[in-house]
């Protein structure tokens, strides 16, 4: 059979209807799906040793035979053991599986075999622990290293890696974009070859090699689009905002906080831009719980009381959500609009999605909050001159595009905001083109948040204070990083956690479950029983990085603390410490070595977020490998904000391209991929 790109999955050798529907749970619909579905780790198995030089930890290969092999509950009856004795002419050795029975069947004594796993001499016995095994020679699975992706359902490594292993052809029908005098200058691996060596790397230099290819094709077209956005700007005039003062000092005279200094300071900066035909190009940067929101209401109200619609971008519907709520909350005379794909309201009126069109394009509601449903053709404004697009960089430049090139109107002006605090130098380098305000106060009443790192065996000390906190009427949060089981590491799901701790600590508890996967209107039903206080914890994935404002909830528990960056980290805390109770945040890795201590006590002893950032750049360099769960970019699958060298590569090399060959006639292959870029935002 011959595979191409555009191939179904499921007309794969070995796909059966549960792998075909765990992998569109994935995204995986086609061969190329497949092809991109890189893999988050490695496991080098390329190591061999005689048995009795075996040390602890070691990740081996292993070739010989089955002794004999057998099957027995674990002493507390939760996990079925099958354990084996194996043995080569250096030696013998234990091996032992969790929960696969039917290995028995597959793996008869005097069987040939080669393992892979890893060495465990804890208990005075050498142990080959859970390896993948597979016949001597072929070396799929075992003797190189081996990718480790993630999974859904019942899909595994080994059919994972065995569709991969048969869709190889495919590969050669990648269409390499990037020119040939950047790949020459810089050394870069065609675009095929670079993905095939991500799934058949023969060694860890490749592996950065290929790495380094795909991380550039991202921040080289984020820099394209910048540049060609910011060309259609300079020729562009916006509604120029005329700005009564005394309206918006009762408002402000009436909120029941005082601004902070810095929020009095951005907000005279953003009126400023406002009144000026030029488009305002502002980015807001913000440190978690610094009073970002109620800036981007003042200058909405502005564009309001001027007669002029504003349009805030939200990148999740439970953001939006939450804005809306703020929002209607600010301006209770207003007709505050909600849209999203499956939210339409007017103030707290739900209404047809027929009539929030007509509402919006006959200019009846002035702000309209919403997520990727606002940039849709079908929906037209009467007067937009504002336009706020929240934790921006989950956006991208292509969805501001959309907003940008709608006919009939002039260029809003644009404020962009982040509550992922950035190095001003990486600042620079990412948003040169933007003027950059910062909040670096917080809100008067806000206490610290109490941080503690607590290593794997002291859990008790954190479920004493969640349960002490609960009891009091407060609430709390619990992250996982991730949704299913995870592999051969063994850290929980967001199911798992909710079982563990319902039997537990938190059975007197009312728990609920907050992830990526769960429908709009299931994910909008526990928001909803949460912020009423129907629901004492959640327990979710990073979907509560952003937009998540619990004034009662005071615990933040992130379950393997290591996972994420320092950013991300201390995005999450934030979730908590939003009023004037005590709150706390607990670190609680599932493993701990020196450099990951070192790495979280970094949290637990900083509260300030430009602090943080700075110091995650030392930490971790610009190298980040596979960080999209970490780098505060998370639209990038292979870049991060800590890939500095290569940002400003691919700045200079678009530099040059704007110099030499604005329109990229030379490069066709470069015009046709930023087209397809904007092209795709009208497709979503």
């Amino acid at each position: 059979m011959s595979i191409h790109l555009g191939t179904d999955i499921g007309e794969l050798r070995g796909m059966g209807e549960a792998a075909v529907r765990d992998c569109r749970r994935l995204g995986i619909v086609s061969v190329c799906d497949l092809l991109w579905h890189v893999p988050y780790r490695y496991e080098d198995f390329t190591l061999t040793k005689p048995i009795s030089r075996l040390s602890h930890d070691d990740l081996v290969t292993l070739t010989g035979r089955i002794v004999q092999i057998s099957s027995r509950p674990s002493k507390n009856r939760r996990v079925q053991l099958t354990e084996a004795l194996f043995e080569n002419e250096t030696g013998g050795l234990k091996v032992t599986w969790f929960n696969q029975t039917y290995l028995e069947r597959l793996l008869r004594p005097g069987m040939e075999v080669a393992l892979a796993g890893r060495i465990d001499r804890r208990f005075g016995t050498t142990t080959l622990l859970n390896p993948v095994h597979e016949p001597p020679g072929v070396n799929l699975q075992t003797g190189r290293i081996i990718p480790v992706y993630a999974l859904s359902g019942s899909l595994t490594q080994r059919r994972l890696h065995t569709a991969i292993e048969a869709s190889k052809q495919a590969f050669e029908e990648l269409i390499d974009w990037l020119p040939e005098k950047i790949k020459q200058e810089e050394l870069f691996f065609d675009l095929p070859i670079a993905l095939k060596t991500l799934h058949f790397p023969e060694s860890q230099n490749e592996i950065s090699a290929a790495h380094a290819r795909l991380v550039f094709d991202e921040l080289f077209l984020q820099q394209l689009l910048f540049a060609e956005v910011r060309k259609q700007r300079v020729t562009c005039q916006a509604q120029i905002i005329s700005i009564d003062i005394e309206v918006l000092k009762t408002f402000v005279a009436g909120l029941p906080f005082r601004l902070t200094n810095a929020q009095r300071k951005v907000s005279w900066k953003i009126m400023q831009d406002l009144s000026k035909e030029v488009p305002m190009n502002r980015l807001l940067q913000g440190d978690v719980g610094s009073g970002k929101t109620i800036v981007a209401a003042l200058a909405a109200k502005a564009v309001s009381v001027a007669g002029f619609q504003t349009v805030y971008l939200a990148p999740t519907e439970m953001l939006a959500i939450q804005q809306h709520r703020s929002f209607c909350r600010f301006f209770p005379s207003e007709k505050i609009g909600l849209l999203t794909r499956t939210n339409c309201l007017i103030g707290e009126k739900e209404v047809s999605h027929e009539v929030m069109l007509k509402t919006l394009a006959s200019g009846r509601v002035q702000m309209v909050i919403g997520t990727h449903a606002l940039l849709q053709k079908d929906v037209q404004f009467a007067k937009l001159s504002f336009v706020i697009i929240d934790e921006q960089h989950r956006f991208g430049v292509r969805q501001r595009h959309a907003l940008f090139e709608r006919e009939g109107v002039s260029v809003p002006h644009l404020l962009s905001m982040t509550a992922t605090p950035i190095p001003r130098s990486l600042a620079l380098t990412l948003y040169g083109d933007l003027d950059i305000s910062v909040l670096d106060e917080s809100p008067e009443g806000r206490l610290p948040i109490t941080t503690r790192l607590i290593v794997p065996g002291k859990e008790k000390e954190m479920e004493r204070v969640l349960v002490q906190e609960l009891n009091a009427g407060s609430q709390a949060y619990i992250v996982c990083p991730f949704i299913d089981p995870s592999d051969i590491e063994g850290r929980e799901s967001v199911q798992e956690v909710a079982e563990r701790l319902k039997k537990g600590c938190l059975k007197d508890h009312r728990i609920g479950l907050l992830h990526g996967r769960l429908s709009s209107s299931e994910r909008d039903q526990v928001l909803e029983a949460f912020i009423k206080g129907s629901l004492d914890v959640v327990i979710a994935t990073t979907v509560i990085e952003v937009g998540m404002d619990v004034p009662n909830a005071t615990v933040m528990v992130i379950l393997g603390a290591e996972c994420f960056g320092l950013a991300q980290l201390h995005q999450l805390r934030g979730r908590v410490g939003r009023s004037d109770k005590s709150s706390y945040c607990f670190l609680c890795p599932k493993t701990i070595s020196e450099k990951i201590q070192e790495r979280l006590q970094t949290v637990v002893s900083c509260q300030n977020g430009f602090v943080l950032a700075e110091r995650d750049l030392e930490l971790r360099g610009s190298g980040n490998f596979f960080g999209q769960a970490q780098s505060g970019f998370p639209d990038f699958r292979f870049a991060s904000m800590y890939d500095v060298f290569a940002m400003k590569k691919a700045r200079d090399w678009v530099r040059k391209f704007q110099e030499q060959d604005p329109e990229y006639t030379q490069y066709p292959s470069v015009r046709e991929r930023i087209l397809e870029v904007f092209e795709d935002v009208h497709g979503e």
